[in-house]
């Protein structure tokens, strides 16, 4: 079973990508027959120069494929698909196709110009071949999605912090401990008060879709205040994007109790407990499997916090 999710209107694919079969293999561009431009899963290297794509997405969320090593874009002929066309534009919708997320890094291609899934195909001399064939997304049309990239370096954010939402605010309990005297005098006690407090984070694009590249990340981390959302610390290193981290940080301090004779006070250490998400603005770059760098600046960063502010021990009788 499958969800599936249709891009129009959604979020974009990575720009430099490469597409995987069922059959565990990559799509290349081939020479097959009568020097035609065919696409067949046949490589088993991501760093295969015949295997990269670069997506080209119209406004209205479909998509075209320009195919690095021909120079050309993909092109359904009759059904098989070939990377033959010099068209720039998107009115052949032969050249035009329509991505469904299906989950766990898949996809599927449907072709506009005959509105069939592409599928690894075996017939008619090919093997293995990208063919327009089929109106459902059979196991042969489940695509595997590969960036073409072979690391990522997040850096330059800059938060948009007149734009943040802060909502969820709940009062939270890190501790209790009630404390009895049951003799005829006041009587002290030193109190150790430990608890612990857990901080979540998420760095995510809310248009651009990244897809498991070994990413590094410096950003500042926000965290809602008393009175505004402050950048409490600094992260850099390796991040899965889109991954919420939790930080579990132990707290302990000691109090002087006084517990008046005959009573029992009730110790407590309480906070407001909030989630905060801000838009941001960042500097990403690429090393793909060229060797070429490629920086580009992006601006569909949100991220999103829960953290825990304005602690207090409370202590009653």
């Amino acid at each position: 079973m499958f969800s599936v999710i249709n891009l129009e209107g959604q979020m974009l694919l990575p720009k430099h990508v490469c597409f995987k079969g069922d059959n565990g293999m990559y799509l290349r561009a081939r020479k097959v027959e009568w020097d035609l431009n065919y696409l067949e899963f046949s490589s088993d290297d991501i760093a295969d120069p015949t295997v990269r794509n670069i997506i080209h997405t119209n406004s209205d969320g479909t998509i075209r494929i320009y195919l690095s090593h021909y120079g050309k874009f993909w092109r359904r002929s009759p059904n098989w698909i070939w990377g033959d066309s010099n068209d720039t534009t998107s009115r052949n919708l032969d050249t035009v196709f329509r991505v469904l997320l299906l989950g766990g890094g898949k996809c599927a291609l449907q072709n506009l110009g005959n509105n069939n899934y592409c599928k690894r195909l075996t017939t008619e001399g090919k093997t293995n071949c990208l063919n327009a064939a089929v109106p459902t997304i059979t196991r042969e049309a489940q695509l595997e999605l590969h960036e073409t990239v072979l690391s990522r370096r997040i850096y330059g954010v800059e938060y948009r912090f007149k734009d943040v939402n802060i909502h969820g605010l709940k009062p939270r309990t890190f501790y209790t401990k009630t404390i009895t005297n049951n003799t005829s005098g006041p009587h002290k006690n030193t109190l150790t008060i430990s608890y612990s407090v857990t901080t979540e984070r998420r760095w995510d694009s809310n248009v651009s879709w990244k897809l498991g590249v070994t990413t590094t990340i410096t950003a500042g981390v926000p965290e809602i205040a008393e009175t505004s959302v402050e950048i409490s610390s600094e992260f850099s290193g390796s991040y899965t994007w889109g991954e919420t981290t939790y930080d579990k940080v132990k707290q302990s301090n000691e109090e002087q109790i006084e517990v008046p004779a005959h009573s029992k006070v009730t110790v407590r250490v309480v906070a407001t407990e909030g989630i905060c998400e801000i838009p941001f603005s960042y500097i990403q770059e690429d090393i793909l499997t060229t060797g070429e760098k490629v920086v580009t600046k992006m601006h569909d960063g949100i991220y999103r916090g829960v953290n825990s502010y304005g602690f207090e021990t409370q202590i009653n009788e």
